[in-house]
């Protein structure tokens, strides 16, 4: 799916966008083309006094969202709460999951549920020193999530969230940090980064040991204070370091 026109067309349409309803429009492509009804994209933030540069887009229904913000949902939302300490995606319900959350939890998604939100799939999304976040993608039936769908999900949230940060920063007044300078061995790790390769594999493509493949991407994370590889790759196609075509390219 990742190596679809459709899809690539739709992560370089974030690229794109001049402002939050094109990231709107272009989320709700997605989140269509993954086949799914719902999204909602965001920092983990109290709604009714949002802090500057933070952010929030869902195609969500006004009454739902009426009743997110009278109840205030937002402030024990249970998906939230499952994305703590967690870097990788995660379907829900789930058993193992839900027996983590508490009565107040609970109530919120079978609220949620009547309202259509049966199933979904969450990615949580942490910044060094910025607020933490997530996307989610729903439907309003239960066990109809296409796994396979799954990883191109999640690497489009990366992007998608990297789009409306960068957007957010700049309407805040705040501006973005300036990419970081990378020598050419490095921006050849980056580019096998992209395309999912094990520091074992990149090894070998490169013509290195592992452990010299390792430390080359341990200095590109340090240089973007230490994210998640699917973050540091969205930020380092918005930097203009590599391109989505380079990342796409088969070794």
């Amino acid at each position: 799916m990742i190596q679809s026109q459709e899809f690539q067309s739709i992560i370089q349409a974030f690229y794109d966008a001049k402002d939050e309803q094109g990231i709107y429009e272009t989320f709700d492509h997605l989140t269509y083309f993954l086949g799914f009804k719902y999204f909602a994209i965001g920092h983990h933030v109290d709604l009714l006094n949002p802090p500057i540069a933070s952010f929030g887009i869902s195609n969500y229904s006004s009454d739902w969202l009426n009743e997110v913000f009278h109840e205030r949902y937002f402030m024990d939302d249970p998906i939230h709460f499952l994305c703590n300490g967690r870097h990788a995606g995660f379907a829900w319900p789930d058993s193992h999951l839900l027996n983590r959350l508490n009565e107040r939890h609970r109530h919120i998604l079978e609220r949620g549920a009547l309202r259509n939100f049966q199933s979904g799939y969450t990615i949580p999304v942490h910044l060094p020193g910025e607020y933490s976040g997530s996307c989610t993608f729903a439907t309003p039936t239960s066990g109809t999530i296409a796994h396979n769908v799954l990883p191109a999900a999640f690497f489009a949230a990366s992007h998608a969230f990297e789009a409306i940060r960068r957007l957010a920063r700049t309407a805040a007044g705040l501006g973005l940090e300036p990419p970081p300078q990378f020598t050419d061995r490095q921006r050849e790790v980056i580019l096998l980064m992209g395309q999912g390769k094990t520091y074992a594999e990149m090894g070998m493509i490169l013509g290195i040991s592992r452990e010299t493949a390792h430390q080359h991407c341990k200095l590109v994370f340090r240089a973007y204070g230490n994210i998640q590889r699917c973050n540091l790759i969205a930020r380092v196609l918005f930097d203009g370091i590599a391109s989505f075509p380079e990342m796409l390219r088969k070794q």
